[in-house]
């Protein structure tokens, strides 16, 4: 009877399950994500956005650009000069080969501003320009 107890400690242990690759395929996956994916940076501008009767999704659109009521120029969060547009979405061409422009205005934005705007940042367009609008109900 002396091997009773050995035996049920040696039984016990056959029935673990060792959750170390589990979690090294976790982790790889998550860094395989958090490495693939791409973010979006906004404009940080409060805009109201005209209704449209058609709207369709811009594939990959992800260099933002947006104009305010008062005419004013936003990227990734800050307020630009209409000058510095160029310099600032070519870096982000750079950064996004495949990026698409994407313009947010304001149903008041001055439409001289969104023309100048437009004309500045042509030369980097290699797929139509995109607009935000919100889906008319």
């Amino acid at each position: 009877m002396s091997g009773g107890p050995s035996a049920a400690q040696g039984g016990a242990g056959e029935g673990d399950i060792d959750l170390t690759p589990m979690l090294d395929v976790v982790f790889i996956m998550l860094i395989f994500f958090i490495v693939t994916s791409s973010f979006v940076k906004e404009p940080g501008a409060p805009i109201i956005k005209p209704e449209a009767v058609t709207v369709s999704p811009c594939v990959l659109g992800t260099i933002i650009f947006a104009v305010d009521a008062a005419g004013k120029v936003h990227y990734d969060k800050q307020e630009i000069p209409l000058d510095r547009a160029p310099r600032l979405a070519e870096a982000a061409k750079k950064e996004s080969p495949k990026a698409n422009f994407v313009i947010q205005a304001d149903q008041e934005a001055p439409t001289s501003v969104l023309s100048e705007l437009v004309t500045a940042i042509k030369p980097l367009m290699d797929a139509p320009l995109c607009v935000s609008t919100d889906e008319k109900a």
